[in-house]
């Protein structure tokens, strides 16, 4: 069975712009993620990962780790902090597919600059992302990651556990990071490591189980992770204040029930 998206081969007849769109998103209802090809040019790849290596020099990035072990450096918000990745975080290519996929109209909520070192980053565990997300509809939401290097297995790549989106949600528990594998069976489920060119994308639904490798080779991984959500999505505080807390969201937006809405979450159409 294939499980994503192929690259085109020469002189294979083309398929309908509908159609391969109709198939993609059969594949992500069935499995919870897919992976797109090319979704950037080499020009625009190469420019916005000049900008995202800009931006891990000039701010002070955030640590995703524990005690000594590093799993990847961050710039969160990165769609504040340079108009470049607010362009590429609604992207009309990505912003198309997103919508399609999801099957309703789309907020941007963030889009975060990610960076694994290279030989010594530690393993991304696996988790899913929909209890890190303060607002109504994280049931419904997805993450677009993209390559801005060539990203193989041994680089950190991304491994999905197909239709994990589709099960209950867990008992989370006073640790809401702690839920994956926890449901009956899960632990079983067959799992599908998508090794990534510059510029590929995937697409993976907030329900979905997710994991990415060490970098174990001589050069640093470079990609991006954009959140969208329903566009009518209003905050849902989660409890924990460092995901609570929407730089430039304004008092207003930060109120339990209120609309995340205005130029601070756009359209992406």
């Amino acid at each position: 069975m294939q499980d994503i998206e192929p690259r085109a081969t020469a002189g294979a007849p083309a398929e309908s712009e509908p159609a391969a769109m109709e198939r993609l998103a059969a594949r992500y209802r069935r499995d919870g993620f897919v992976h797109v090809p090319g979704v950037l040019d080499a020009e625009e790849t190469a420019q916005y990962l000049a900008e995202a290596r800009r931006l891990l020099v000039d701010d002070q990035p955030a640590r995703w780790g524990s005690g000594d072990e590093t799993v990847m450096n961050y710039i969160p918000d990165a769609q504040l902090r340079s108009e470049p990745m607010r362009r590429l975080a609604t992207h009309p290519r990505i912003a198309d597919i997103a919508e399609r996929l999801a099957g309703t109209p789309l907020r941007l909520f963030k889009l975060e600059v990610l960076h694994k070192e290279r030989e010594g980053s530690a393993p991304t565990d696996p988790h899913h992302d929909v209890f890190a997300f303060p607002f109504s509809t994280a049931g419904t939401a997805l993450t677009a990651w993209v390559a801005l290097v060539d990203v193989p297995v041994e680089r950190g790549c991304m491994t999905f556990v197909p239709g994990s989106h589709l099960l209950p949600p867990p008992d989370t528990g006073a640790d809401p990071w702690a839920s994956a594998f926890t449901r009956p069976g899960e632990m079983w489920m067959p799992r599908i490591t998508v090794p990534l060119r510059a510029g590929d994308c995937t697409f993976h639904h907030a329900r979905t189980v997710h994991s990415a490798g060490a970098n174990t080779t001589q050069t640093p991984r470079f990609s991006t992770s954009a959140v969208y959500m329903d566009a009518t999505a209003s905050y849902l505080p989660t409890g924990m204040p460092f995901l609570d807390d929407l730089p430039e969201a304004g008092a207003e937006t930060l109120r339990e029930g209120a609309p995340l809405a205005g130029d601070r979450f756009p359209l992406l159409r």
